[in-house]
Formats: structure tokens, C-alpha cells, sequence
């Protein structure tokens, strides 16, 4: 009996000792610090705006140079002692804007690739700007092109023969070095003229593929922004009558006026071509290594905003409302 009373009485010290152990709580995840948060974004930010500034001024740079060079090179022309030199030195010229040309299509067409199938959170305005600024450059340069080919001289009637004397039996002759040079000149010409019409008419293809893309996404009943289509389709539109128009000028341009140069000053300016391309080319890929951080930079300024937002979305909604005050 008495056994069983202890027994008992070890039972009730044990029920008192565990309940006055506190139950434990499973760890609660801190708050989130939105004020940390915002100044993280706040950080970014001013990066993001330091690499647009340092893109727009490297831009403007690019833009200043090449004009000056492109002017330079549209004045001057080809000489019979200089021979072809200076034709050369444009056709490589049309030749890197071409390639130029080429290295924008392609950054535009990922963006265009990033509005269908988002990889990174940059929001419909910010890829949309940056399209448009890919289409300015690129009709520049296609303007840059039709002024360089409108520089080269184009085919004159010059008898293929001159007469040089005379002599007791009549007169001699000898080729027209006027001829000769217009012949090696008109070469360059024809063959440039063909190269820049094929690229036009390749232009015309993509818009009028890309049209047909974007009317059938018109078509489709799910499609949420038809005012955004029909606006893509209107523009699209008139860059392919702009480029039957450019088509028509290469075909049939009339020459501009230039200054006839020396072989040795033609050999000159291509070596100050040379050393400007080369800076231009340094330029050109800062220039994209900054646009290759901005892109990343603003997917998660993005995110950081949208996580802030959702944070205090959810601490208004934790906290409770006040009790309406007793009268």
C-alpha cells in the first residue's frame, strides 16, 4: 500500500515538472527588411543609371567618329593615279556597316525573342525602348551605305579609243585612259550596287515574314494586346515601301560631286581609316559589354521591386486593424 502511494506521488511531481516546462514553438522566419531592401535597390539602381549614362555617352562617341569618317570618305574620289584605291576603301566601308548592320539585327532579335519568351524580368517598356533604339541604328546605317555607294562615280560614255597624232597614213590611236579608269571604277559600282539591293530585298523578306507571324497571332481570340500587333504590322509596313524606295535609289542614283586625290593621299587617309576603325571597333565592344551588364542589372532591379512590393502587401495585410473607439 505504501508502495502505491509513493508511486502516485512520483507520478503527480512528474505531471507538475512537465507542465512547467514550456512548450516549445517552432522557429518563426524574421520579417523581412524592407528598409534593407529598398536601400539594395536603391544601389542598383544608381548602377543601372551609371551604365546607361556610360552607354550613351560611348554611343554618342561612336556616332560623332563615324559620321566624321563617313563624311570625310564620301568627298573624296578616285584619281587616274590613284586608280581604284579609294572605291576600295568605300566597298570595305559598306562592307562593315553591313556587318554592323548585322550585329544589331541580332541583339533586336533576342529582345523580340525576350517579349514572346521572357528569360529575364525586364518589363514590356524596357524591351520595347531598346528595340526601337536597335531600329534607329540600324536605319542609320543603311542611310550610311546608300550615301557612301551614291559617292562612287557610275558609268559615262567615253570613246574606248582617242586619237593620240597623226601621221602621213592618218591619224593614230590609243586607249582612252578616261575610259580605262571609269571601266575599273563602274566595276565597283555594279558590284556594290548588286551586294546592297540583295540585302534590301532580303530586308523586305523578314518584314513580310515577320508580318505574317504577327497577323496570325492577331487571328488568335486569346491574344491580349491586338492594339500592340496592329501597330508592329503598320510600321513593318512602311519599312518595306521605304525599302522598295532604297531599292530604286540604288538602281538608278545620280553621282555626288568629289575631290579627285593623289595615290599617296588616298594611301594616307586609309591609314587614318584604318587606326579610326580600329578605335571604333574597341568602342563598339564596351559599348556592348556595358549593354551586357545593364540587361541582367535590370532583371533583378525588377525583382527586388517586386519582392518589396510583395513584402509590404503582406505586412499591411498582417497587421490588424484597430478597434473602433468606444463612445
Amino acid at each position: 500500500m505504501k508502495t502505491i502511494r509513493t508511486f502516485a506521488i512520483l507520478l503527480a511531481g512528474a505531471a507538475i515538472t512537465l507542465a512547467a516546462v514550456p512548450k516549445t514553438v517552432p522557429p518563426q522566419a524574421p520579417a523581412p527588411n524592407i528598409a534593407q531592401w529598398e536601400s539594395v535597390l536603391a544601389a542598383r539602381e544608381r548602377r543601372a543609371n551609371l551604365i546607361r549614362d556610360e552607354i550613351k555617352a560611348m554611343d554618342a562617341r561612336i556616332e560623332a567618329r563615324g559620321d566624321a569618317l563617313l563624311a570625310s570618305l564620301r568627298s573624296i574620289g578616285d584619281s587616274k593615279d590613284s586608280r581604284s584605291k579609294v572605291a576600295r576603301m568605300k566597298e570595305e566601308t559598306i562592307q562593315a556597316i553591313r556587318r554592323n548592320i548585322d550585329y544589331y539585327r541580332s541583339k533586336r532579335a533576342a529582345l523580340k525573342e525576350e517579349l514572346r519568351r521572357p528569360t529575364l524580368n525586364l518589363t514590356v517598356a524596357e524591351k520595347r525602348t531598346m528595340i526601337a533604339s536597335f531600329d534607329t541604328r540600324i536605319e542609320k546605317r543603311i542611310g550610311q551605305i546608300l550615301d557612301l555607294l551614291k559617292s562612287l562615280p557610275t558609268h559615262k560614255e567615253y570613246e574606248r579609243y582617242k586619237v593620240e597624232g597623226s601621221t602621213w597614213a592618218g591619224p593614230t590611236y590609243a586607249v582612252n585612259e578616261d575610259y580605262v579608269q571609269n571601266q575599273r571604277l563602274v566595276t565597283i559600282t555594279n558590284r556594290l550596287q548588286r551586294e546592297i539591293e540583295a540585302g534590301l530585298r532580303a530586308s523586305i523578306a523578314r518584314l513580310e515574314r515577320e508580318n505574317k507571324m504577327l497577323n496570325a497571332e492577331l487571328q488568335a481570340s486569346n491574344y491580349s494586346s491586338p492594339k500592340d500587333l496592329t501597330g508592329e504590322i503598320a510600321k513593318n509596313e512602311a519599312l518595306i515601301e521605304e525599302r522598295r524606295n532604297q531599292i530604286s535609289v540604288v538602281r538608278s542614283f545620280v553621282s555626288t560631286p568629289t575631290r579627285k586625290v593623289s595615290q599617296r593621299e588616298a594611301i594616307d587617309f586609309d591609314h587614318e581609316r584604318n587606326n579610326t576603325v580600329a578605335q571604333l571597333r574597341l568602342d563598339f565592344d564596351n559599348l556592348f559589354a556595358r549593354y551586357n551588364n545593364l540587361l541582367p542589372e535590370l532583371s533583378i532591379i525588377n525583382s527586388t521591386r517586386s519582392a518589396i512590393a510583395a513584402a509590404k502587401a503582406r505586412t499591411l495585410k498582417a497587421t490588424p486593424t484597430p478597434a473602433p473607439a468606444s463612445r
